[in-house]
């Protein structure tokens, strides 16, 4: 999502229904075999969880640009043939500059992409199953556009709400950014994604759907082939 307007902000420390409770009450015990299975495995199986790095490309819409208070409308995801997208329902008002760029609007307690209904899941739910995607990867690390200054301060501040940044962090902490990292590798006159996709991969895509950024990035990042020492320098700790 890229346009300018400042949204209302998402209020109050949100409250859990039953069925988000029950969520975390799972998402808690997977966790405590994670580590059970981690701290029981084999020598050559630690060297392997730890020794091996994958990276996972993500991207959101939001409902606006302010950082501080825009909120999740879909969050996507992936790496090699694994997937993972989900829409939510904002806790607050899509400005009208989103809706034009996403196509994504609401009506009473539905979510509409380009005026057809989306299946939605609550917030809670889609963090927690966003950290189990990433948990089935060896030592995944994050690649986003302008992911520095947009996506993960979105991101962490929502983990946050939910109490679910530690969590995530134990999954994955860094996250590489490829707006800065393709200004560093090609001299181009514009590094806006849908530039870049004309640029080195020349098809059309859905712009600012968040699956098909995430999927054309992992595109672009199979072409470009950054070193890396490269990569290196344009990853931030996720703190």
């Amino acid at each position: 999502m890229k346009e300018s307007k400042r949204v209302e902000s998402a209020g109050n420390k949100p409250k859990l229904s039953l069925i988000d409770q029950l969520m975390w009450l799972i998402s808690a015990v997977t966790r405590a075999l994670l580590r059970l299975f981690r701290w029981s495995a084999s020598p050559s199986d630690k060297a392997m969880i730890v020794d091996e790095e994958t990276p996972v490309f993500f991207d959101l819409e939001t409902t606006g640009l302010d950082t501080s208070a825009c909120d999740i409308v879909q969050l996507s995801a992936l790496s090699g043939n694994q997937t993972f997208n989900a829409y939510l329902l904002p806790r607050c008002s899509i400005t009208d500059g989103a809706s034009r760029v996403t196509g994504l609007t609401v009506s009473g307690r539905s979510l509409l992409f380009h005026r057809r209904p989306v299946p939605t899941v609550p917030h809670l739910r889609a963090l927690v199953d966003f950290i189990a995607f990433l948990g089935g990867f060896g030592g995944p690390f994050l690649v986003g556009h302008n992911s520095r200054r947009f996506d993960w301060p979105v991101l962490r501040r929502v983990l946050e709400e939910f109490g679910l940044l530690e969590d995530f962090r134990r999954v994955v902490s860094r996250c590489v950014d490829t707006l800065p990292l393709s200004r560093d590798m090609f001299q181009l006159p514009k590094y806006s994604q849908p530039f870049l996709v004309q640029q080195f991969l020349r098809e059309p895509y859905g712009a600012h759907d968040a699956s098909e950024d995430a999927r054309t990035l992992q595109e672009l990042y199979r072409v470009w082939d950054p070193s890396p020492s490269l990569v290196m320098r344009h990853t931030t700790t996720l703190r």
